[in-house]
């Protein structure tokens, strides 16, 4: 901010409000009067992923499970790292999401961005009042049920509606704030963009999962590469079973997340998974992996009962059309016809 950066401020706190490993945080004012967080990069963070990386995975290769793929997990690390050192793409994220969700406020609340005081290492937004969620889980059932309800919505806006998910599930970037019944949400510098048809294809194996159907579940998988094709019967049979406890929620009207135990459920399978696995997930599933479980945890940690089944058909069927009139104007294109000769094609 430069060598006057005190001028552009009616104050600052000089104790850090939070602070993490790549930065901290201080309280502070515009001179506009607006409450700001005040992000610091620490000095060095950026250039030292690579050392780290490397450092991780010389003492971690010797000891993880080829079906890991720690080398693919590590790059994967690395690209999530890199990009949450970037604070002026973090502060375009920010605003992106808070445009996208600008209609939803109350229910939910995304921090104007302080561009005047925001640089390379430095990114200040709306200090936004709220306790993390996990601090939830002590309040009436009534208000855990709606927290955790506006969590699930959220994930499944989204991926399915936004192609734009903040993929950082930290209790402490989802903040509540009692007195307006406000799910405010800060930290966007793990938000990562999806394709609409990576997208669409991960609904349908989210919908074979709630179905229970087995034969659309592997080949969805297929298609996406979970699977090769060339996988053991013992190692299928544990990729679907666990994939059909992970789309319960999305089966029940009402899904009771504090008796589900699906961890525990799902941990049976890992040896088997962990042994057998013969390619590593798709890349873009480590992001977002990371958000789906975070969200699921935070709905056990409230012992919340949600529900699930129609906030993913309604918006599966809103993205299933949208898929089918991409598809429709990709082939008019291609085909540089009619409407008819694309039925005709179709």
């Amino acid at each position: 901010l430069g060598e006057g950066w005190r001028e552009k401020l009616e104050g600052f706190e000089e104790a850090p409000l939070a602070a993490a490993s790549i930065g901290q945080v201080h309280r502070a004012k515009t001179l506009e009067g607006m409450p700001v967080a005040l992000k610091l990069q620490y000095p060095g963070v950026a250039d030292s992923i690579d050392s780290d990386i490397s450092t991780l995975s010389f003492l971690l290769t010797p000891l993880a499970p080829r079906g890991l793929f720690l080398g693919t997990a590590l790059k994967e690390l690395r690209v999530a790292m890199v990009a949450e050192t970037d604070y002026r793409a973090e502060a375009r994220m920010t605003e992106r999401m808070r445009e996208l969700l600008a209609s939803s406020a109350p229910a939910f609340r995304v921090p104007r961005v302080a561009w005047e005081l925001c640089g390379d290492r430095v990114l200040a937004t709306e200090l936004l009042p709220g306790v993390p969620i996990d601090q939830v889980a002590g309040m009436s059932q009534g208000v855990r049920d709606s927290v955790a309800q506006r969590i699930m919505i959220l994930t499944v806006r989204e991926l399915f509606e936004f192609h734009l998910m903040q993929t950082d599930p930290n209790w402490s970037n989802f903040l509540y704030d009692a007195t307006a019944d406000s799910v405010n949400l800060i930290d966007f510098g793990a938000t990562v963009e999806y394709s609409p048809d990576f997208c669409y294809q991960y609904a349908t194996l989210v919908r074979a999962a709630a179905h229970r159907d087995r034969e659309a579940l592997v080949k969805v998988s297929l298609e996406m590469g979970f699977l090769t094709g060339k996988e053991s019967p013992e190692f299928l049979d544990a990729h679907v079973a666990a994939a059909f406890i992970t789309g319960e929620p999305f089966a029940a009207k009402r899904y009771d997340f504090g008796t589900c135990r699906m961890t525990e459920r799902n941990s049976s399978y890992i040896g088997t998974m962990l042994k057998g696995r013969l390619t590593p997930p798709p890349r873009s599933c480590y992001t977002l992996h990371r958000k789906l479980s975070g969200a699921f945890l935070s709905c056990m940690k409230l012992k919340a009962s949600v529900e699930c089944h129609d906030l993913f058909e309604d918006a599966f069927r809103d993205l299933d059309a949208r898929h089918k009139a991409r598809l429709a104007a990709s082939q008019q294109a291609l085909l540089g016809s009619s409407p008819e000769r694309v039925d005709a094609v179709q």
